[in-house]
């Protein structure tokens, strides 16, 4: 009887000697992401502030952005200007390079986004969406551990007409974040003639997007690079305010003067 409960007794010992290492090597394997980010490029030059590539649409996706852009002047009235948030998956190469910040634990990864004060929730606990969540203009995120290369699916994005990546509502977006070293990539920076001066460490994300409902081609790709701000400060947008003040100025009361 004490011969069997000492074998017990060791195997339970083993096990919890065996998870703890697994623990422990799974710890190892998973980098951690925490920290300011700004963009240093991407693959996609042209433009610094906007990826200068459209996806390939269909002949009824052709026929609803056409129909978009002819009602509505998006032109003189761009929808960034006017505080829109920019959504997957501009939200990840920025507006003029705006920082990000990623908090990383065990079970979610919680991106802030100085552009438009728009933040993520990328979930790590196995989850699935869920079916009866809105659309929201991030979507709806899960990752998951492939080594040391998280792996996130975006869901759930809502459908966007105007120009810059329009997308159904079946739009999806695949990123693969890993660490690499700046010495082993070609450095560019958004404008190939006034490359920046950047070493260590770089976050690259690795971006694929489709659209089964709209889009003409499969696997539209973007790479983007990221390093990490030392220094830097996250600042709120306050671009809504603006407009708010405009908007009060148009209908401001003039005081009358004193003595008039």
């Amino acid at each position: 009887m004490r011969t069997r409960s000492l074998r017990q007794g060791a195997r339970l010992s083993a096990a919890l000697v065996i998870l703890s290492m697994a623990t422990t090597l799974r710890a190892v394997a998973e980098p951690d992401f925490s920290g300011v980010w700004g963009m240093v490029q991407h693959d996609r030059l042209g433009a610094p502030f906007f990826i200068p590539i459209e996806p390939k649409l269909n002949a009824e996706a052709q026929a609803i952005t056409a129909a978009f852009v002819a009602k509505y002047d998006v032109e003189n009235l761009e929808a960034n200007g006017s505080c829109v948030e920019p959504g997957m998956p501009t939200v990840m190469w920025g507006i003029g390079g705006a920082a990000m910040e990623i908090v990383q634990q065990p079970q979610r990864i919680t991106l802030l986004s100085e552009l438009a004060n728009q933040s993520r929730r990328i979930y790590l606990d196995g989850r699935t969406p869920p079916e009866d969540l809105p659309d929201q203009r991030v979507g709806y995120s899960v990752g998951r551990w492939e080594g040391d290369t998280l792996v996130i699916e975006t869901t759930k994005v809502t459908e966007w007409q105007a120009p810059r990546w329009p997308h159904s509502g079946e739009f999806t977006v695949t990123e693969r974040w890993y660490f690499k070293n700046a010495s082993e990539i070609t450095i560019t920076g958004l404008r190939p003639d006034r490359p920046p001066k950047v070493e260590g460490r770089l976050l690259i994300n690795e971006m694929t997007m489709n659209d089964p409902k709209w889009y003409a081609d499969k696997d539209y790709k973007v790479t983007v690079v990221y390093r990490l701000l030392e220094d830097q400060v996250m600042l709120e947008d306050g671009c809504s305010e603006g407009i708010w003040m405009e908007a009060l100025e148009k209908t401001a009361v003039t005081a009358p003067v004193a003595g008039r």
